[in-house]
């Protein structure tokens, strides 16, 4: 059972021709709205691949948006435990997304979400992973701390202090939080002395640039990305990589393999809008490793 703790919201897609400079104007033509947020992006990947998996969060509000998200976990077969009643209001994230596939979010609700989430109700029976990610705050760190002292497998994602971090055994996080964009040998050296320092392998993904796994005996490595056939919005990509990544784990599978399903994943699934508009079936992930064997053979270990 992998326990998914984290972000549950709605997210308001509007799709632009393009994102406007500063100060500037720009009119969206479509709006979607979608289950959102990472815990839930992971946990609908996860479950759509046949993971077993329940979902902990922030509670939902006592609104028509909750009773949305609550009937999608629901479409989904996605097991959904708030950690506390309904509040007034369910948080939301309006993303504008251009024709390039850049984007920009505006959130509303998501401080108050750390105040509201009671850790006493995680319902750890059968548990053996444990992913977050830092929405939450110094709850969600206090939550991974709860983990690794029950002696769970331990999946952090995107927390960049490491004197806050309990004991992991994994983490992932991408250069919109650490390293350097675009700069994938200096990513490098970053992600062997990160790695080091927390004890526990570690990925930090560039977006078309592929990412880079660190070992704790020093080692670290770059990855190229699998091809993206049809690019439309890179909302959740990461989330994707994640639950791939987890899918595999969960299965004892070799680290190699763990990659190239997160990394095919991640890259089809910006194929469609936000983290749970389009989820790539496992087939799909598995036809995309195929049709691409130059690619999959860079992922042996050096």
């Amino acid at each position: 059972m992998i326990l998914v703790y984290g972000a549950v919201c709605l997210d308001r897609i509007r799709r632009i021709e393009s994102l406007p400079k500063p100060g500037g104007w720009a009119e969206y033509d479509s709006e979607l709205a979608l289950l959102g947020g990472e815990a839930a992006n992971t946990s609908a990947a996860l479950r759509a691949w046949g993971a077993p998996l329940r979902l902990v969060g922030n509670p939902l509000g006592a609104d028509a948006e909750g009773d949305q998200l609550r009937q999608r976990m629901s479409d989904l077969g996605v097991d959904f435990c708030p950690l506390g009643p309904p509040t007034p209001h369910t948080a939301t994230c309006d993303i504008y997304v251009s024709d390039e596939g850049d984007r920009t979010m505006f959130g509303t609700g998501f401080r108050a979400m750390a105040h509201q989430v009671q850790l006493d109700q995680i319902p750890w029976t059968d548990a053996t992973w444990f992913t977050a990610e830092p929405n939450h705050g110094e709850t969600a760190l206090r939550a991974l701390r709860m983990a690794s002292d029950r002696g769970l497998k331990v999946y952090g994602q995107d927390f960049t202090d490491a004197a806050l971090l309990p004991r992991l055994d994994f983490w992932q996080s991408s250069t919109d939080w650490a390293g350097r964009r675009g700069h994938t040998q200096s990513n490098v050296e970053w992600v062997r002395a990160w790695s080091q320092k927390i004890g526990a392998p570690s990925i930090l993904s560039d977006g078309p640039n592929g990412f880079v796994l660190g070992l704790p005996g020093g080692s670290a490595q770059a990855f190229p990305p699998f091809p993206c056939p049809r690019l439309v919005d890179t909302t959740g990509a990461g989330d994707l990589f994640r639950a791939g990544m987890l899918h595999g784990l969960s299965q004892s599978w070799p680290l190699a393999d763990c990659l190239r399903f997160a990394s095919a994943a991640g890259a089809l699934s910006c194929g469609g809008w936000g983290g749970t508009g389009y989820i790539p079936s496992a087939d799909e992930i598995r036809a995309l490793i195929r049709e691409n064997p130059d690619v999959a053979r860079r992922y042996e270990l050096s």
